[in-house]
């Protein structure tokens, strides 16, 4: 195998890693993938205003199914919708504590998972993989994925509050 194909097992195992320490939260969660992804979506944009629209063309899904969507999350207590002040035809969608707490029990989760990941690596080493990833990111004129959100503190029952 080349010193490219090694590279790419590599970087493909560690990417299949990660989602599936997310596919176990999301079990856990009682969410689907699609219920994770629109929550964690709108808990991220919410400050500006999302709207059942945005989340169809987002997702890549009807606006329908974005409908029933959001009724799921809606009784399970995890978002609001409010009509627009300006606009009473339009319904801003909003993460309630719950499903705030939700999402950034997720962020958690990942993080855990990250740090398993690399824990056999010193900093330095760590610093090294970074700086090499980075080079090879930057050469190959891939666009950069950005990083998770910074969340806004939340109330978390026996935990410490954070920010992001």
């Amino acid at each position: 195998m080349s010193i490219e194909e090694r590279l790419s097992v590599a970087i493909r195992t560690l990417a299949f890693a990660q989602r599936a320490a997310g596919d176990e939260w999301v079990r856990d969660s009682g969410l689907t993938r699609q219920q994770a992804f629109t929550l964690g979506y709108i808990e991220e944009h919410q400050d500006r205003g999302v709207i059942a629209r945005e989340l169809s063309e987002v997702s890549g899904t009807t606006p329908a199914s974005v409908t029933s969507l959001l009724q799921g999350l809606e009784e399970r207590g995890l978002i609001t919708r409010r009509a627009s002040p300006d606009d009473s035809r339009v319904k801003f969608v909003r993460a309630t504590a719950e499903g705030s707490r939700l999402v950034v029990g997720f962020d958690d989760a990942m993080r855990e998972a990250q740090a398993r990941v690399f824990a056999p690596l010193t900093e330095a080493e760590q610093e090294t993989l970074l700086r090499l990833l980075q080079k090879t990111i930057d050469g190959s004129g891939i666009p950069v994925m950005q990083g998770p959100p910074a969340r806004r503190s939340v109330d978390r029952p026996g935990r410490p509050r954070r920010t992001g």
